[in-house]
């Protein structure tokens, strides 16, 4: 009833920067939009190519996105390389992987920061961390984050930063640089930097958004931060908007969006002159499970209209 009554969709793909998500309460962890948060990192999210080896657990932060916050930008300067996948460690989210900190609700939620973690909280880290390290083949994981992993799967190799110092201590900061170091020489993994690892970045975001990033393939990054440009063969095709985490497509995305099937369809009734708001009324046919804030394409008589 109170759905139809705020006329809101129950989930959410995008919103605006102002929007945010109080979790004041233990009962918060039971909203659908937590749990599903929580089931598609365990389940779906995948670290952009160059950072399967090695997961580096952060503690998160008051200030969304964690970037931005003086604590990670004190971490940050002491992450040398850019092959380690950085997941930050939050309630009632669970994780928030640095790929994904600008999406709703991980970049829009608000909680009371007491320091403490009561035991379902942890329980429930411990069960999200298990799963993403045996689905993605972690084989270091880093653990700045100050939660007792010491039961982690065996098939793992486990450094704890911390060693009970807080996460901003000169002697943790210099544990996570060295151990970084060490374990990225140990591994001979080598990560891109720049523009190149900001792709990766959006191929991971779009996986987690749309299932895919195909329509990614042969791009280059331009234009100043934070708004870059993607282009294709010298034309716009997309823009980051970090304020609603999305990707704002273009015009000219129509056809490759089509082509690699990145989008949902929704098709329109044939002898209809479509204008303006698509209504209910037009619409022969459209998917479920359609989210407040998709980007959907628009079909009519088996063609792509917008």
């Amino acid at each position: 009833d109170s759905l139809m009554k705020t006329n809101l969709a129950p989930l959410a793909r995008h919103v605006s920067k102002n929007r945010r998500f109080r979790f004041n309460s233990s009962s918060s962890r039971q909203d659908p939009l937590v749990y599903d948060w929580k089931t598609r990192i365990s389940d779906e999210y995948t670290p952009p190519s160059h950072c399967q080896s090695i997961l580096l657990l952060l503690p998160c932060s008051e200030k969304k996105p964690y970037r931005e916050s003086q604590s990670h930008r004190r971490f940050m300067r002491h992450i040398p390389v850019t092959c380690v996948d950085e997941v930050m460690v939050t309630s009632p989210l669970g994780l928030v992987p640095r790929s994904l900190e600008d999406l709703w609700p991980a970049a829009h939620y608000d909680i009371p920061v007491t320091g403490d973690w009561d035991l379902d909280e942890i329980s429930m880290i411990h069960e999200m961390v298990e799963k993403l390290v045996n689905r993605i083949g972690y084989k270091i994981v880093i653990n700045h984050s100050g939660i007792d992993l010491s039961k982690l799967s065996e098939n793992v190799e486990l450094i704890d930063t911390r060693e009970s110092s807080t996460a901003g201590s000169k002697d943790s900061l210099n544990r996570l640089e060295s151990s970084i170091s060490d374990s990225v020489n140990r591994l001979g993994i080598r990560g891109p930097k720049g523009h190149r690892h900001r792709l990766e970045l959006y191929r991971s975001a779009s996986r987690f958004l749309y299932g895919s990033d195909s329509w990614l393939s042969d791009v280059k990054i331009q234009g100043r931060p934070p708004r870059w440009r993607i282009e294709k063969e010298g034309v716009q095709i997309a823009q980051w908007h970090p304020d609603s985490g999305r990707f704002a497509f273009s015009k000219s995305s129509l056809i490759i969006l089509d082509e690699h099937d990145v989008l949902p369809r929704i098709h329109l009734i044939s002898d209809v002159d479509w204008k303006g708001d698509v209504f209910v009324s037009i619409i022969e046919s459209y998917p479920e499970g359609i989210r407040e804030g998709d980007d959907l394409l628009v079909m009519q008589s088996g063609k792509l209209i917008g």
